[in-house]
């Protein structure tokens, strides 16, 4: 199957498109320097499967449409897809609850998770908390109660 093009040549209306098009145009992700994996997104629809294969090569992109092996196949139905790209649904979740079904190396699967929006509204980031800090909420929360 020939590459064909992504990146903004992808129709808005298309949820998965746009997020692989998006993904092909940055060409090079920080959050995956020093990873290389290959990923394969394989989309069924009542016209048939559509493949999106994600190759990172130390932080650097590169999308295909092309139906070729790779080090982790993930199998989902279109709504489901667009539910994962556009922060509805999570992937690990999804796979839990068979909304998805993966194949290959989990490391793989993990590494395309990062790629993948938070949920609507989120800012994608969390403050980090120590353990200490937790241990200092408990013995504060004890000490109310007391």
């Amino acid at each position: 199957m020939p590459t064909q093009p992504t990146g903004s040549e992808q129709p808005a209306a298309d949820p998965v498109g746009t997020f692989f098009g998006g993904l092909a145009d940055a060409g090079h992700l920080a959050t995956f320097e020093g990873q290389s994996a290959t990923v394969r997104l394989d989309v069924a629809s009542r016209d048939g499967v559509e493949s999106w294969h994600l190759t990172v090569s130390k932080g650097d992109i590169d999308v295909t449409r092309e139906d070729r092996p790779a080090d982790a196949v993930i199998r989902v139905d279109r709504p489901q897809a667009q539910a994962l790209v556009t922060g509805r649904l999570n992937a690990q979740a999804a796979i839990l609850r068979g909304a998805l079904a993966c194949e290959g190396k989990m490391a793989a699967v993990m590494m395309f998770q990062r790629c993948l929006p938070g949920p609507p509204g989120s800012t994608g980031t969390a403050a980090p908390i120590t353990g200490a800090a937790v241990m200092a909420r408990i013995r504060a929360e004890q000490a109310s109660r007391a």
